[in-house]
């Protein structure tokens, strides 16, 4: 396999500046209204897909559901996240014993 080529560009187009701040702005605010909201969400929200747009979540069970909320619910949110919450116990390893 090809090692892969990346190229790092600076961008100046005042509007692309514009168009990005204004994008991890909502993220941001995404984040933060998560971070103080995880109580409220869970436990409901173990083995599901959570995504968070306009401040509101919702629980989905295949990231295509998610994604496909953000874009119904808050189109105009373009830093909306979508995870996925493990279950409690984490992942869980079996081994034959003899």
């Amino acid at each position: 396999m090809a090692p892969q080529k990346y190229a790092v560009e600076e961008v100046t187009d005042p509007a692309e500046v514009t168009r990005f701040n204004a994008q991890y702005e909502q993220m941001r605010r995404n984040a933060d209204w998560l971070e103080a909201h995880w109580d409220d969400v869970l436990p409901q929200a173990h083995g599901k897909f959570l995504a968070v747009a306009g401040q509101e979540a919702f629980l989905g069970n295949s990231a295509d559901e998610a994604w496909a909320w953000t874009a119904t619910a808050h189109a105009e949110d373009l830093g909306a996240l979508v995870q996925y919450v493990l279950p409690p116990g984490g992942p869980r390893f079996y081994a034959n014993r003899r």
